[in-house]
């Protein structure tokens, strides 16, 4: 088979959507602020990792003969970490076991120090089609206290790279809110993303996740999280200046210009079918939630078995309730744009939608926290920066 083209398996009609996640939980460093499962300095258990990736990514294929692949999606950790054997041995697997669409939308995440023209052929000869550059800022002071591994002129030099590359769809991921960053810091970086008119961004608010550096030093004063006047100053720029420039802010911290949606990630949203591989990845299947064991050391030594079974890698598995489905479809469609559809509740539901709520709504509506129409029930700008808390209440009213 040649590499860089897709094999679709015919397996007949009326197939089903599937997105895959894969987990490459390997990184350089570990971010102070990053709360996801990775290691670093442990470079000795790549090549086991692979071969256990490899033996799940098998092990499941037959489940999902009847589904159509619609995207890839490499997440960390660092993929862009692993070397060319290891990438090379987790595509092939991936390709020969599963029916990819021959438009899947295939992304993999990628620090600024690791990209170079030798990993774009890599990444151009398995297929890859979109790059998520895992910039944070073009402050060095900012990357510094973000503990990254690269500076500014590290970042503008991988995205000259990849823009004299065969890729068109790149996202570059920005994050505010980082402690002593000023608006003037924001602004900055900001600005020098529009200057390279990218098709998308993923613009993050820092959160304080437990069991992180970050968490840790809040608690004991050695930082300071930024007031909230600032994060508002903060949000308000990116509302403010990026419609200018024709990007849709489709997600709470993502924009798009026109066709230039994740539709991975929309998928995630949207609830649809999602496999998710490699040590602590999460699944949605059919309605029913999965996770994997999160040890990378107990995820390889389960798997490296002769006789794997899907319950020998599984953690968690939970089958959604009414009321979780309800909830979950709450949360995450009023992080779209455009917000909760009153038929499409309805019809999955059978609750009007701005009637079961009223009460919420009404007091929302007060606060400009929250808009509707005939058809929808959408954030305002004003409520986006604050959709946990909105979510949390509406949720209360179901349990």
């Amino acid at each position: 088979m040649k590499k860089g083209k897709i094999k679709t398996l015919d397996y007949g009609h009326h197939k089903k959507d599937l997105s895959l996640y894969v987990h490459i939980p390997f990184c350089d460093l570990i971010c102070p602020y990053c709360d996801f499962n990775k290691y670093a300095n442990v470079d000795h258990m790549i090549v086991d990792f692979t071969s256990a990736l490899s033996a799940e990514i098998k092990s499941v294929s037959e489940k999902f003969k009847n589904y159509s692949i619609k995207s890839i999606f490499f997440g960390g950790g660092t993929p862009s970490y692993l070397d060319e054997y290891s990438l090379n041995n987790i595509y092939e697997q991936i390709n020969s076991s599963y029916d990819i669409d021959p438009k899947v939308e295939f992304s993999i995440e990628v620090n600024p120090t690791d990209l170079n023209e030798k990993k774009l052929k890599l990444y151009e000869s398995i297929g890859v089609n979109r790059i998520s550059l895992g910039g944070q800022s073009f402050e060095d002071e900012i990357l510094i206290k973000l503990g990254r591994n690269h500076n500014s002129k590290d970042l503008e030099t991988s995205l000259n790279i990849l823009q004299d590359s065969y890729i068109k769809n790149i996202n570059l991921d920005l994050i505010f809110g980082v402690p002593d960053q000023t608006i003037e810091h924001w602004k900055k970086t900001l600005d020098k993303f529009l200057s390279y008119s990218l098709p998308h961004l993923s613009a993050y608010c820092l959160t304080f996740e437990p069991k992180t550096k970050y968490f840790r030093d809040l608690k004991l004063n050695k930082i300071i999280s930024p007031p909230e006047n600032l994060l508002v100053k903060m949000f308000n720029y990116n509302t403010k200046t990026l419609p200018k420039s024709n990007y849709e802010q489709y997600e709470i911290s993502n924009w798009a210009q026109k066709s230039f949606k994740s539709k991975h990630n929309l998928r995630y949203w949207q609830m649809k079918n999602y496999r998710g591989f490699g040590p602590g990845a999460s699944s949605h299947v059919e309605g029913t939630r999965t996770k994997n064991i999160r040890s990378l050391k107990s995820y390889i030594k389960v798997l490296m078995k002769e006789e794997i079974t899907e319950d020998s890698f599984i953690q968690e598995t939970n089958k959604n309730t009414f009321e979780d489905t309800m909830s979950e479809y709450i949360m995450l469609n009023l992080r779209l744009s455009d917000g909760i559809s009153h038929q499409k509740f309805f019809q999955r539901f059978g609750y009007r939608f701005e009637l079961r709520f009223e009460n919420i709504i009404s007091e929302l509506k007060k606060a400009s926290l929250f808009e509707t129409n005939d058809k929808y029930s959408k954030l305002t700008n004003n409520g986006k920066l604050v959709s946990d808390e909105i979510s949390r209440k509406l949720l209360q009213e179901i349990n």
